[in-house]
């Protein structure tokens, strides 16, 4: 027997497995060795993840250690106030540049904070890398330096008209959130400060500072208690920082003045401009808080006024509106007791609180912002924004309108300033001598004003943005002997739209909120509509009787979750003790009508006023009760879980300024706005007596107490737009 071994042979597909996987190793045997990596590769993720990654792992990490110190080392410092994620305290911090390269601004041509904003990115990025969005706003406003004083648009017509200013608040907009620098600016070559500024034809403006208007030492300084419900038991503010800051002298203790803002700036110099405008930040906040109040209560007074005319009780909002209040006046004493500790209520000498670059900032816009935007709405008004070659602007001689002898006023800001005071004042004198068209046919009269705007702002990665439409129309018969009273009808209606983008440069639609309300021959109806995400949420439509005032609440979801009850007996009474959970969801609605006075501006209202809003809340509930049903006492308890809403408030009337108005006496207004709110709580509670005799039932609290939550305004629009003078 042959002792030669025969050789073993695999089956065929086990042989192509092994061929393959000695063909796919091979590469990897015979790859060449890993090469030192660069900077741009060690700070590349994927290549960190790699296996020559992860060979060079303590290469790359020393490499990015020491490109991160040679940084630091050449890069401009500063005192910094750090987070208390890192600690806190005032340090030494380098600063590095954030460059501002892809962005999304669009619209917002009715504002002059839109046309400020658009502006300020051009000059933030240089002008360089600009979208085609902001190249067109570049050429755009590049032709309006090379046509001289020429003026082919409101917009234009309001830049040039505060042409010193313009360029500064543009060429600041480099700075960013620098307000330091801003205020450097402001007091160099080029600023705005100890300076007359003047139109881009000469004329001088007013100035910056009036020397009239005074005010507050600090913000915390603007604090007076607050009214409540009659009959509510408030809060009663005990301690001495409230007792501070209630301080009429402290209120108006500061007459502004680029010399005042400068003289802070000097004595406040070796307190760090992060700590300053920290402050101003915290204040800004506790002004928020006290607008927050003022609302709450001005939203009780308006609703139970409707609730009153309808002969409702109003004991149960009275409650729960004394209850928010007493929540906000407490947390307003937290914040002023945290000022009185670092020293901000000290009225003998000047404090950290008293002045910052961010309030130059903020008390700037507060005068700039109002006066523009006055000029840039009448301007829109008057002239519809058309300074084309036959519009009357350009051809004003052919109204034959007493004033207005010039052919062309749009030759300089001047001509178009005087323009539009003098067609301003003969279109109210129309209004007031004359009657509104006449349908030929039905005779009917019929009035109207329409109102919108929006803008988008943002970068390719988040942005958002908003359109509004909003107006009324009234129709009259033609003879108030001969017409039909039915003839005559009104309507208010208003549009709204919020839209961003997330991770993308694509707008999506967020939400979509409408409402009109409008008379029938004998009712008033009403319509609303929303959209979130683009899919329907909620619409409503329904006829009132003429003379009704409502107000509604629609839960969709309206349930107990879980609810559960025990009955025991201790000697010879029974016990009972029950608890559960229950949910809410829905759309809350109401409308309704308010008189009032708005103070700061001189004027007396009448306003049709709606809101809409999703809410959501769930609520833990348990009570021990002793007895039986319809003879029983007791302890009851509830919590809440969380709570959500977010209201969108509207508001249309109309308004009349008195007699001794400062600039426009006896006009007659069309009063506008919204406001978007958002509300967010939990762990909110009360805990009360309570007793059953027959049908009768009390109730008296114990306690009740503040979780935590936050509110924040999302937009607030309000606008004021002059009708007529009436006399």
């Amino acid at each position: 027997m042959s002792s030669r071994r025969t050789p073993v042979r695999l089956p065929h597909p086990v042989r192509w497995a092994m061929l393959s996987t000695l063909s796919l190793a091979a590469p990897q045997a015979l790859a060449a060795p890993c090469t030192q990596p660069t900077l741009t590769e060690c700070s590349n993720v994927d290549y960190r993840a790699s296996s020559c990654g992860q060979e060079n792992d303590s290469y790359c990490q020393g490499l990015m250690e020491s490109e991160w110190k040679a940084r630091y080392t050449t890069a401009s410092k500063r005192t910094a106030l750090l987070p208390e994620s890192m600690g806190g305290g005032v340090e030494s911090v380098a600063v590095q540049p954030n460059a501002v390269l892809d962005t999304l601004f669009s619209g917002s041509d009715e504002s002059v904070v839109g046309q400020v904003q658009r502006g300020q990115v051009l000059a933030r990025k240089d002008y360089k890398n600009l979208t085609k969005v902001e190249q067109a706003y570049n050429k755009q406003r590049n032709e309006w330096d090379a046509n001289g004083v020429l003026e082919r648009s409101c917009q234009e017509y309001v830049h040039e008209k505060h042409y010193d200013f313009s360029r500064f608040e543009q060429n600041a907009g480099r700075f960013g959130d620098d307000f330091r620098a801003q205020f450097t600016a402001a007091f160099g070559s080029g600023g705005i400060a100890e300076r007359t500024l003047f139109s881009k034809d000469g004329v001088k403006q007013a100035p910056l500072w009036d020397g009239k208007t005074r005010v507050e030492k600090n913000a915390y300084f603007r604090f007076v208690p607050g009214p409540y419900p009659k009959g509510a038991k408030g809060y009663v503010f005990t301690s001495e920082a409230a007792l501070k800051a209630n301080n009429v002298e402290a209120r108006q203790a500061v007459l502004p003045s680029d010399a005042w803002h400068q003289a802070l700036s000097k004595s406040l110099s070796k307190v760090a401009d992060d700590v300053l405008n920290d402050s101003q930040q915290r204040q800004e906040a506790f002004s928020a808080l006290l607008e927050r109040r003022n609302a709450v209560y001005a939203g009780w007074q308006r609703e139970s006024e409707m609730l009153r005319s309808r002969d409702f009780s109003t004991v149960e909002l009275d409650e729960r509106v004394a209850e928010q209040l007493y929540g906000l006046d407490k947390q307003l004493e937290e914040s002023l007791v945290k000022a009185d500790s670092e020293g901000c209520l000290d009225t003998s000498k000047a404090t950290a609180c008293d002045w910052s670059p961010r309030r130059y900032k903020a008390m700037v816009d507060a005068v700039m912002v109002p006066r523009r935007e006055a000029d840039l709405r009448q301007c829109l008004t008057v002239t519809g924004n058309d300074f084309g070659a036959e519009s009357f602007i350009r051809n004003a001689d052919r109204l034959k309108i007493k004033g207005l002898d010039q052919k062309d006023y749009t030759l300089n800001p001047t001509l178009v300033n005087a323009y539009v005071k003098a067609m301003a004042e003969y279109l109210a004198q129309q209004a007031a001598n004359q009657q509104p068209p006449t349908n030929p046919v039905t005779m009917t009269k019929r009035q109207a004003q329409d109102f919108s705007a929006g803008g988008y702002a943002g970068d390719n990665n988040f942005g958002g943005g908003y359109s509004l439409r909003a107006g009324w129309e009234l129709s009259t018969p033609g003879s108030a002997f001969t017409g039909n009273w039915c003839d005559t009808n009104a309507a208010i209606f208003s549009e709204l739209g919020l839209y961003a983008n997330v991770f993308s440069p694509v707008r999506t639609e967020i939400a979509w909120l409408s409402g009109r309300a409008s008379t029938q021959p004998s009712a008033i109806r009403v319509e609303l509509g929303a959209r979130v995400l683009g899919k329907s949420v909620f619409t409503f439509d329904k006829s009132y009787p003429a003379r009704f005032t409502f107000i509604e609440r629609k839960p969709f979801v309206d349930k107990d979750a879980a609810k559960a009850s025990a009955t025991f007996m201790v000697w010879f009474i029974p016990v009972t003790v029950s608890g559960g959970l229950s949910v809410e969801v829905g759309i809350a609605t109401s409308m309704g009508g308010a008189l009032g006075r708005d103070c700061a501006r001189n004027l007396i209202t009448l306003d049709l006023l709606g809101s809409i809003g999703p809410y959501a809340s769930a609520n833990g509930f348990v009570a021990v009760a002793f007895g039986i049903p319809g003879l029983q006492v007791g302890v009851r308890g509830s919590l809440t879980i969380l709570s959500f809403s977010l209201p969108l408030e509207g508001r249309i009337g109309v308004a009349l300024s008195s007699p001794s108005h400062p600039t426009n006496p006896n006009t007659l207004y069309l009063g506008l706005g919204t406001s978007l709110n958002m509300t967010l709580r939990s762990l909110d509670g009360r805990l009360s007596l309570f007793g059953e005799l027959g049908f009768l039932k009390v109730e008296f609290p114990i306690v009740s107490w503040q979780g935590f939550g936050t509110s924040t305004q999302l937009f607030n629009d309000q606008h004021y737009l002059p009708l007529a003078q009436l006399y």
